[in-house]
Order: structure tokens, then sequence, then C-alpha cells
């Protein structure tokens, strides 16, 4: 069973699971998501939002592992930290880490302070403790709690009555390193590295999710995470934001623990990535993009022969429906931007943010 069928790393997912001969369920709080249409699912289930009905969402899930004989349970998005948080009560193996380590990888403030992963990490400051306004401009501002970049504030000149005081304590300020991005995806099962791939997001949605996705080689990253993963005892999925820097040094800015699109580099491997015995580093050069995102909000860029040239994620020829219906996904995304008065990127996750006890 895989949650999170709105994402296109779900689809990715129920694909190689499919092609490996195992049935797959989905099952998301949307009904429209992307991988609901593709023949790779046997069943999809409508379930509560974790986030605002956290205990009818256990009992729905309980209950689906309970009728369709479930055996593997992978959440890929926002709602793997609530899996966490319930995984006692379900009767298969979990694909989440204990909820104390999800959460102290989520939170954006205890990643960077704590460093339990002993990376290179920048500066990272509470704003309730930041002090050095004078030179706002070398830091990054962003909640304790965000995602896909969302709420941002990257070197721009402001000072201490920016920020509303009670929300200070939700806010950090990070020093900015200049150098290229680099995001890192990885698998693990009690500490043993399954796969791993990283690579360079050269074309956005905005400031947020990558939609050209560029692989990268890089051995010292590639240390890190390894030794990380084995010393957490991590399980699941496990993802990193990195800025390698002018001198070659890999700062660690955030942590994802769930899925991300580096699992499309690992691509019809990830069934027996999470299943088999074999360990995958992805070393192939492929590109590989999403089209239609990359037509809606970079049409130029197709005059460059790499980007017609990449593979299409969601694009496959024994798989059409999630292609030529993916446009409909947006009609549920677009009716929760409107009567939720959130923005774009805020309706594709708002039901499954974990923000906090405060959900």
């Amino acid at each position: 069973m895989i949650s999170g069928a709105r994402a296109p790393i779900a689809l990715e997912l129920a694909r190689s699971f499919k092609a490996m001969g195992h049935r797959v369920i989905m099952i998301d709080c949307l009904h429209l998501t992307i991988a609901r249409w593709s023949n790779s699912v046997c069943k999809y289930y409508f379930v509560p939002s974790p986030r605002f009905q956290n205990e009818l969402f256990v009992l729905k899930i309980q209950e689906i592992i309970r009728l369709e004989n479930v055996t593997h349970f992978i959440p890929t998005c926002e709602e793997a930290i609530f899996v966490s948080q319930n995984k006692d009560r379900f009767a298969c193996k979990v694909w989440t880490t204990d909820l104390g380590l999800m959460l102290h990888l989520h939170n954006k403030y205890t990643f960077a302070s704590a460093n339990r992963c002993g990376f290179p990490v920048p500066k990272t400051i509470l704003l309730t403790d930041f002090d050095d306004w004078g030179r706002s401009e070398s830091y990054v501002f962003k909640p304790i709690y965000s995602r896909f970049a969302s709420s941002v504030i990257i070197r721009k000149k402001i000072n201490r009555q920016y920020f509303k005081e009670t929300d200070k304590h939700r806010w950090v300020a990070q020093e900015f390193i200049a150098g290229k991005e680099i995001c890192v995806y990885s698998i693990w099962d009690n500490g043993k590295l399954k796969a791993y791939a990283a690579y360079q997001p050269l074309y956005r949605a905005g400031k947020g999710a990558g939609v050209f996705f560029e692989p990268v080689a890089n051995d010292v990253i590639f240390e890190y995470v390894k030794t990380a993963g084995s010393k957490l005892n991590y399980t699941g999925q496990l993802s990193f934001d990195v800025i390698l820097s002018k001198d070659g040094t890999p700062y660690f800015i955030e942590c994802n623990p769930r899925g991300t699109s580096g699992g499309h580099l690992i691509n019809k491997d990830l069934a027996d990535a999470f299943l088999g015995s074999n360990t995958y580093i992805h070393t192939d050069k492929q590109e590989f993009s999403i089209k239609y995102a990359m037509a809606i909000l970079h049409l130029h860029s197709f005059a460059k022969k790499r980007v017609w040239q990449s593979k299409d994620i969601i694009f496959k020829w024994n798989d059409l429906a999630p292609f030529f219906l993916q446009l409909i996904s947006l009609i549920e995304v677009a009716y929760l931007k409107f009567t939720q008065k959130t923005s774009w990127l805020g309706a594709t996750t708002r039901n499954i943010e974990w923000n906090g006890y405060e959900n």
C-alpha cells in the first residue's frame, strides 16, 4: 500500500511494484490524484486527512490493511510523519522511522542545531535568538516547518519588525551559502542503505519543487549520507537539500524524512530496493523531467536539446492514462485553492502537512 497518490513519486513506486508482480493499493485524502488513473493500481481508497481527522485517518488505514491483506505500507509525502506517529497501530511493515527522529529531522532548527547526522550545516538560529539584523541579507529566513521553499526569504534587507513576535519561535535564520544545490534521495531499512540518488533541480515550479532533474555524483555527499543513515538506524525514505559551496564543501541545509523526486532516478528498481537484497546507487546520466509542468512553466526551455531529450516521468506507453488525465488533478487543487484561500502549492499539501503539534 502506497499513500500520497498525488505525488509523481507515488506513481513511480506503483509502476515499479506492479512490474515486480505485486498487488498495489493506493490511498490519499484527495480524490483526483495522478496515480489513481494508473493501470498499476489495483484499488484506490480515499482516506480522511491525517492533519485534520487524524483518528479517522488511522482507523481507515487499519480497515484497508485488514481488507486488502496489506504486507507493506509506504507513505511518500508529509503524511509519513502522521503514519510514523501511529505506526504501531498498523498490522504490516511500515516504511518510516520512529516519530521522535522524524520530527527531529523535519524541524529545520533541530536538524541543523542538534545535527545528529554529523553533517556540515550552515549556522542556523531560532528567530527569537537572532540579533544580526544589520546583516539580514546574509541569511535565509524560513519557517521551521515548511516545504517546497514556501515562505522562504532569501538575502533580503529586513528588520526585526518584519516578523510578528508571536511567530518568531516558528522561524529560523540560516546563514546563506552560495553554491550549487543538490537534492539527495535514499531508501533505508534498519540502518541499511537500499538505494541512493542525487540530482540538481535545473528547473522548478517557482521557488519550490523541481520539474527537471539532472543526475549528480558527489562522493563526499554520498559518504556523509551513508554514514548518517546507518548511525540513525533509519527506516524509510530519507532526503536532503544540500548546497555544494565554491570550495567543494557540501552544506546540508535541511532534511525531508519522506519521498522526493530523486526516486525517479531509481525508476524501475524502486520495488527491489525496498524489498530485495540489492543496493542501488544511481550512476546513470539520463535526465528526467515532468514535461507538462515544463511546458506550462518553462516553455522556452524546449529550445534546448537536453530538455526535449529528457525522459518524462509521467508518460509510459503501457500506462498512458496518468499522462493524459494529469490535468484533471488540477481541478481538485484549484477548488481547494479558492475555497481555502491558499496558494497553489498550499492547496497541494494543506491536508497532509505536519506543522508541529498545533496541527
